[in-house]
């Protein structure tokens, strides 16, 4: 059975075959073809839709990881579809290389989270999908078809977030650049102060996340900026701080408090009040995957909305009035980026 991460969508494919490569998955597609069926390359299962869902064949990623060349005059990277981002993130750093911006979780498959439209928030650079400028992609009438600025470009404008509709990604070659340092300047807010300032933070740092805790009128903010820095002066979180804040109290702490309080809704109030009172202030720097990305052991289930970037402000003052005059209960922050 297949299931994805947050546990709401599960599927029994017939067949499952883990191919190792273009080949495979071409043979795949036509015998797929040939029977009349269907066929589904799946990732880590991060979408919380049923998106991923094999119906009849499941082609599994797990052999198709790594990296398959290294162009430093085009500075582009090419990697197997099937690459883990947090792969790709440490084979990059190895490098002296890294992608320009990323998401916050890096457990997905590269055909996985460009695919979905994984992003992360502002930047000098756009999100994920917009960072790839080549693919190679098993088409569904059994031909293999590679695109890039030059060949298919319309191809490539489209299959790079393409939803799996196209057909089965292969391989991906993304823009990359010199490995650089990020610093991260975590702290809390008060509601009004953040939402009110938020336009000046935007315009004053590379990168902008705010979380909300329901129930709360506190907001962590996450500014990370790029330094002009060579890597031997970036300062890391030490150890002990790494442990206790984001293993610790993120993780640990965090997921067991959001287990009771689903059995129990009425803590979620003061829980979120006391979680958001414990909230501190810290600056660190480091490689920007190491920044960028965070380890997520608690699952959880989300929608997410993109609005226009001058409605942001007013429709996350609007989601919080639905929520309080709902009578729901969100354990979970609510994060505008």
């Amino acid at each position: 059975m297949w299931r994805n991460w947050s546990g709401t969508e599960s599927a029994h494919p017939v067949r499952v075959a883990e191919p190792r490569g273009t080949d495979d998955v071409l043979a795949l597609v036509r015998r797929a073809r040939e029977e009349r069926t269907t066929l589904k390359m799946v990732g880590t299962g991060h979408s919380f839709t049923g998106i991923a869902a094999p119906e009849h064949t499941m082609l599994s990623p797990g052999a198709m990881s790594g990296v398959l060349g290294v162009d430093r005059e085009a500075m582009t990277v090419t990697a197997l579809a099937g690459t883990p981002l947090h792969v790709l993130n440490a084979t990059l750093e190895g490098l002296g290389l890294s992608l320009h911006n990323m998401g916050d979780i890096a457990e997905q498959t590269l055909a996985g989270a460009v695919s979905t439209g994984t992003h992360g928030t502002g930047g000098v650079a756009a999100g994920l999908a917009a960072q790839v400028v080549g693919l190679e992609m098993v088409t569904g009438a059994g031909e293999v078809l590679r695109a890039d600025a030059e060949q298919h470009p319309d191809v490539l404008a489209v299959a790079r977030l393409g939803l799996g509709a196209l057909g089965v990604l292969t391989s991906l070659t993304f823009a990359v650049e010199p490995l650089f340092v990020l610093e991260a300047h975590e702290r809390p807010l008060g509601w009004d102060e953040a939402l009110e300032s938020f336009d000046d933070l935007v315009a004053a740092h590379h990168h902008v996340d705010l979380y909300w805790f329901p129930h709360t009128d506190r907001v962590q903010a996450k500014c990370n900026d790029r330094l002009d820095a060579p890597l031997a002066e970036a300062r890391p979180l030490p150890r002990w701080r790494h442990r206790l804040d984001d293993d610790l109290l993120q993780n640990t702490v965090f997921g067991a408090l959001t287990a009771a309080t689903a059995r129990v809704p009425a803590a979620v109030p003061p829980l979120n009040r006391l979680s958001s009172a414990l909230l501190s202030e810290r600056t660190y720097s480091d490689v920007p995957h190491r920044v960028f990305t965070a380890r997520r052991s608690v699952v959880f289930r989300e929608m997410e909305y993109a609005v226009p970037r001058e409605a942001g402000v007013s429709a996350l003052r609007e989601a919080r009035a639905a929520i309080e005059a709902s009578g729901l209960r969100i354990s979970f922050p609510v994060e505008g980026r």
